[in-house]
């Protein structure tokens, strides 16, 4: 997971800056989206670290001083993706909402018995006193999503992690790619993936054609 933090922290500039570039270009506002991130781990965290998230920015440099302060922690097998989607529902019910989430990782969602199981390391007693006092689970938080119309993008990093992030995707009408971030195609997949999706979202009637923009600037130099 490691390489994965790296990557982001080197991508995330780049989507912005381009993003901001093709949107003025088109003569809408170059800030006209914004970007969080999250961070989950797994319930051998505690409160402060089982869930990160920065703020809300319009710059990708916001994002990238939050990512230089994370560092990978945790394992334990299946993962706490439930406190990732819980956080974005919770996000998606503010004045400004949510168009989309994506989601990254190298293992699967923690079953329900999983959650039961994890909680326990710590104990309820513990938990009742967090934000995460109740116990959620990512099929529950994944219809919430979809209710609201919500797409849910996944790129998995290992075959352990394809089938679960294949079925999110598909359940919220998403999209499931592969993604080798080690190689440098994986991280330009990354970008290319994301800035497309922000400039097709924040774009609106013009965003294909937003979309078509950035790909003949800077995809092209990739498939050729």
């Amino acid at each position: 997971m490691s390489s994965l933090l790296s990557a982001a922290k080197e991508t995330v500039c780049t989507m912005f800056e381009r993003a901001s570039i093709d949107l003025a270009e088109k003569g809408l506002p170059s800030d006209a989206f914004q970007m969080s991130l999250s961070i989950y781990r797994n319930y051998n965290s505690r409160e402060n670290q089982i869930l990160q998230v920065s703020a809300w920015s319009t710059k990708g440099s916001g994002l990238r001083a939050f990512m230089n302060a994370i560092g990978p922690e945790g394992g334990w097998g299946d993962e706490a993706i439930e406190v990732g989607l819980w956080y974005a529902v919770q996000e998606s019910g503010q004045q400004d909402g949510v168009s989309q989430v994506i989601l990254i990782g190298d293992a699967p969602a923690n079953t329900k018995e999983n959650v039961t199981m994890k909680r326990r390391s710590f104990g309820e007693t513990y938990w009742t006193t967090t934000k995460f006092a109740a116990p959620t689970y990512y099929e529950g938080e994944l219809q919430k999503l979809k209710e609201k119309n919500i797409p849910l993008h996944t790129f998995y990093l290992t075959d352990y992690a394809k089938e679960n992030f294949e079925r999110i995707a598909r359940e919220t009408s998403g999209s499931c790619e592969k993604l080798n971030i080690n190689s440098n195609r994986g991280a330009d997949l990354l970008t290319h993936f994301v800035t497309e999706e922000v400039l097709r979202k924040t774009a609106g009637d013009q965003g294909n054609a937003v979309v078509e923009l950035y790909r003949k600037k800077y995809v092209k130099s990739i498939a050729g």
